[in-house]
């Protein structure tokens, strides 16, 4: 177990949490991404279906690797795991930038996948463990929920740039963003590693798998959940690859997409409120239905709507997503037990890749064959059949409140179970 080399003050407190926005900041300082399907697709002239292919390579690293790197985080301190996770960054932003190829692409979203399993937890896990050492853990919740209002304002201000500096060339988003993470390298190196919450040893691939196991056998709304989490992602996924081009065809500069991006961003950010507001209201099953429901129908004017008028389902669905993630896996965490939380964000990720990777690629060879406004179409029409019979398999199985298990040897909750940091995809 790491420990730190002098006792832990509210000062050493106080700089961890400076250099950790610092360091965050320039993570998700992502200029490339208002353009990168475009780049990939018109740039390398790289086919849907490759690009889908190449998304799904990059979920089942995550996957494979997420345990690994984290037992790797836990021997080496949270300090040099996010350092070797900017390192990485750095690595495959660069070599976004570089790419003449699939291939490149391909080495480019392997050190992806380094970087965002090695960062995966450990940030978060850094700052409750500094707050911890000082007796101000209860601040958690609230100064994290300020540091991510405070990273998404430099994503804004990151995507009305990116726009801007693609109308020259999309290579420069990237290079941009990886000439940045030298101040995230320093930024790392100028922690403090802090003292572990608790002692406790990471769990091995067996007791993982045995635990995930369990849940899915004993969890029967966590397995409507399951399905319903990654039905909808997959729809997102689709919507996340397939609107620049869209956005463009409508009529949209490139110069202009980051404000596009910019202004859904905003909009988003009040989604976990408002479904966090539904749920309260109308329940758990209401607030997934509804969530279905507002995504069938932005497909379907996805299809339909002339021109920009896309905008206005494509900012829907990333409201959507923005707020029925926490919900779901709120959800979960409840279903599974306090004792299973870090086990069941595995078990979604496992989940997610094994249903949505194989339809990616199936979308992706349709939408290099038939105008990409009927693939919407054809999701609009499939999705409430699957909404439908999952929400009726909920009302068949009792109440959530009595759904808590526990399993002794399975990872329990802790704070790395924190939002996803920004993938491909």
């Amino acid at each position: 177990m790491i420990q730190p080399i002098a006792p832990f003050s509210s000062d050493a407190c106080r700089r961890n949490l400076r250099w950790y926005l610092v360091y965050r900041t320039i993570f998700e300082f992502s200029l490339w991404y208002p353009v990168w399907i475009l780049f990939l697709s018109r740039g390398l002239g790289l086919s849907f279906t490759k690009i889908m292919g190449l998304d799904f390579f990059f979920q089942i690293a995550v996957v494979f690797l997420e345990i690994p790197t984290g037992v790797l985080a836990d021997t080496i301190g949270r300090r040099w795991a996010l350092f070797w996770a900017a390192v990485m960054m750095a690595i495959a932003v660069g070599l976004l930038g570089l790419a003449v190829s699939a291939w490149w692409v391909l080495a480019s979203f392997s050190f992806w996948a380094l970087g965002v399993t090695m960062l995966n937890g450990a940030d978060a896990a850094l700052v409750y463990e500094s707050l911890l050492a000082v007796r101000r853990e209860e601040e958690f919740p609230r100064i994290l929920g300020k540091f991510m209002s405070l990273v998404m304002v430099g994503t804004v201000v990151a995507s009305i740039l990116g726009g801007w500096l693609a109308g020259w060339s999309y290579r420069l988003t990237m290079f941009g963003h990886a000439a940045l993470f030298p101040i995230a390298v320093f930024a790392a190196l100028r922690l403090r590693e802090p003292p572990r919450g608790r002692t406790s040893s990471a769990n091995g691939p067996r007791e993982v798998i045995r635990g995930m196991r369990a849940l899915v056998a004993r969890g029967r709304h966590l397995r409507v959940l399951l399905a319903y989490s990654a039905a909808l992602w997959l729809v997102i996924i689709l919507a996340i690859v397939y609107q620049q081009p869209l956005l463009v065809e409508g009529g949209l500069t490139v110069a202009r997409i980051g404000w596009f991006y910019a202004a859904a961003m905003l909009i988003a950010a009040s989604g976990p409120f408002a479904f966090m507001w539904v749920r309260a209201r109308v329940g758990m099953a209401g607030a997934l239905a509804g969530a279905g429901l507002t995504v069938t129908a932005s497909c379907l004017l996805l299809a339909k709507l002339p021109g920009l008028w896309i905008m206005l389902p494509l900012v829907a669905i990333q409201f959507v997503a923005s707020g029925i993630g926490p919900v779901i896996i709120d959800g979960m965490n409840r279903t599974a037990g306090p004792g299973n939380r870090a086990t069941v964000l595995s078990l979604r990720s496992v989940v997610t890749a094994g249903v949505v990777g194989p339809a990616e690629i199936i979308s992706g060879w349709f939408a290099d064959r038939v105008p990409l406004r009927r693939i919407f179409l054809a999701v609009g029409v499939a999705l409430p059949l699957v909404v439908g019979l999952l929400m009726w398999l909920w009302r068949r199985s009792p109440e959530l409140a009595g759904e808590e298990i526990a399993f002794p040897g399975v990872a329990g909750a802790s704070p790395e179970d924190g939002p996803a940091p920004i993938a491909p995809s």
